[in-house]
C-alpha cells in the first residue's frame, strides 16, 4: 500500500501543489518548486520520506521566524483544501509536517496552527513532537481540544495521543502510563462523530495491550451509557475479546459455560496449495436451558520456517442461540500469499472456540503449488 500511495506523487500532482503554493507565495514558479523537491532522488525515496521532503521545500520558503509564516501556511491550507477534496485530501498530509519543521520553537503558534489545519487534514503524527518537548502546554491544549467544536480537532486529541499510534513517534512514558490520555477519551467517549468514536476505540485498544485491567475497568464504567458508546467498547475491547478474556466477555454477555457443543468438524481438502483456500464445516448446538448468547471463532496456528506459530483469530459469528438449537457453518480461509502474511508449507492447526473456550481442533497440511509442465 505504501508503495501504491508512494506513487502517486506524480509529476502532474506535485505541478498542481507548486502551483498552488505559487498563488500565495508568488516569489516562486510552479515549475521552481518541482525542481527542487524532486533533485536527484525523488525515485529512491519512500513514502514518509516524500511527505517530508515536500514539507521540508515548503518549510524553507515561508517567511521567518515561524510566528510570520502563520497567516501564509493557513492560507496555503486552505487553497489545497479545495483543490485535493475527499480521497485526495491525503496528497497534503505534509502540511502536519512543516508545523513541525518549521515551528518547533514556537509552540503556541504551531499549536494554533495544528488546531486549524487537522479540521483540512490530520495532524496526529505532528503533534507528538510537541508532547515530547513541550508536555505541559501540549496536553493542556490537548484536553481543551477534546471539547473542540470541529471533530477533526476533536480527533486530534485521541488520535494524536494514542500510546501505539501506527507511524507516529513514541512518546516516552506513556504506553507505561496513560492516564493522562484518560479524561481526554472521557470527554469523547460518546462523542456525536463517528470518526471520533472510532480514534477512541483504538486508542483504548492500545491501552489494553499493555493495561488489560485498565481498560476493562473503563469498559464496565462506561457500558450501556449510550448505544454509540457500546459499539465503540466492541471495537475497542476487540483484542482482549479475541484472546478469551472472560472480564470482556462477560461484559458483553457472553458467559463461560459448558453447554455449546461442537461436532462434526470436516476439514476439506486434506492437502491445502498455496493460493487456494480451506473449506471448513462444523456443527454448533447449544444444550443451555435458556436463550444464551454466543461468540463463535476459528483461529489458525500458520507455520513459520522457523517451526513455530503465527495465530490469527477470525470471528465466525455472534447470536442467540435457543436451547438445544443447532447451526451447521462452513467458511472458507484464503491461502493466497499476501504483504500482510506470508504462507509456508507443512503442518497448520485449527480451533473452533466458543465464548472463549477452545470446543475442538483439527491439523490440515498446507503445501507449495503443484508444478506443471
Amino acid at each position: 500500500m505504501a508503495e501504491a500511495l508512494k506513487n502517486f506523487y506524480d509529476d502532474e500532482v506535485l505541478l498542481e501543489i507548486g502551483t498552488l503554493l505559487s498563488t500565495i507565495l508568488s516569489h516562486k514558479k510552479p515549475k521552481d518548486w518541482v525542481q527542487e523537491i524532486k533533485r536527484n532522488d525523488w525515485k529512491k525515496l519512500e513514502l514518509k520520506q516524500r511527505i517530508k521532503r515536500i514539507a521540508e521545500v515548503l518549510s524553507d520558503s515561508l517567511p521567518k521566524p515561524f510566528p510570520k509564516a502563520v497567516s501564509s501556511l493557513l492560507k496555503i491550507s486552505k487553497v489545497l483544501e479545495e483543490k485535493f477534496p475527499g480521497t485526495q485530501r491525503f496528497y497534503i498530509i505534509f502540511l502536519g509536517d512543516v508545523v513541525e519543521i518549521s515551528g518547533i520553537d514556537y509552540p503556541e503558534e504551531s499549536l494554533h496552527c495544528m488546531e486549524k489545519i487537522t479540521q483540512i487534514i490530520s495532524c496526529e503524527f505532528s503533534i507528538r513532537e510537541f508532547l515530547i518537548r513541550y508536555p505541559d502546554i501540549t496536553w493542556k491544549k490537548m484536553l481543551e481540544w477534546s471539547k473542540h467544536s470541529h471533530p477533526g480537532t476533536r480527533r486530534l486529541a485521541s488520535e494524536g495521543s494514542r500510546p501505539r499510534l501506527p507511524w507516529g513517534k513514541g512518546i516516552p512514558g506513556l504506553k507505561q502510563d496513560p492516564k493522562k490520555t484518560l479524561s481526554i477519551l472521557e470527554n469523547l467517549k460518546n462523542d456525536p462523530d463517528e470518526v471520533v468514536r472510532r480514534s477512541v476505540a483504538n486508542h483504548l485498544n492500545d491501552i489494553s495491550k499493555d493495561h488489560p485491567d485498565l481498560v476493562i475497568s473503563i469498559a464496565k464504567k462506561w457500558k450501556g451509557k449510550s448505544e454509540n458508546t457500546d459499539l465503540l467498547l466492541k471495537h475497542a475491547l476487540r483484542g482482549l475479546l479475541k484472546q478469551g478474556n472472560s472480564d470482556t466477555l462477560s461484559i458483553f454477555g457472553f458467559p463461560k459455560n459448558k453447554s455449546a457443543k461442537i461436532s462434526k468438524l470436516e476439514l476439506l481438502p486434506k492437502i491445502v496449495e498455496i493460493g487456494k483456500h480451506l473449506v471448513y464445516k462444523f456443527e454448533m448446538k447449544s444444550e443451555a436451558k435458556d436463550p444464551t448468547l454466543y461468540r463463535l471463532e476459528s483461529k489458525i496456528h500458520y507455520l513459520k520456517p522457523s517451526g513455530k506459530f503465527s495465530v490469527k483469530v477470525f470471528q465466525i459469528e455472534e447470536r442467540e442461540f435457543f436451547p438445544n438449537e443447532t447451526k451447521v457453518y462452513e467458511r472458507k480461509q484464503s491461502f493466497q500469499q499476501m504483504t500482510t502474511r506470508t504462507h509456508f508449507p507443512g503442518i497448520h492447526k485449527l480451533e473452533i472456540i466458543v465464548n472463549g473456550e477452545t470446543k475442538t481442533k483439527a491439523e490440515f497440511k498446507v503445501s507449495n503449488p503443484k508444478t506443471r509442465k
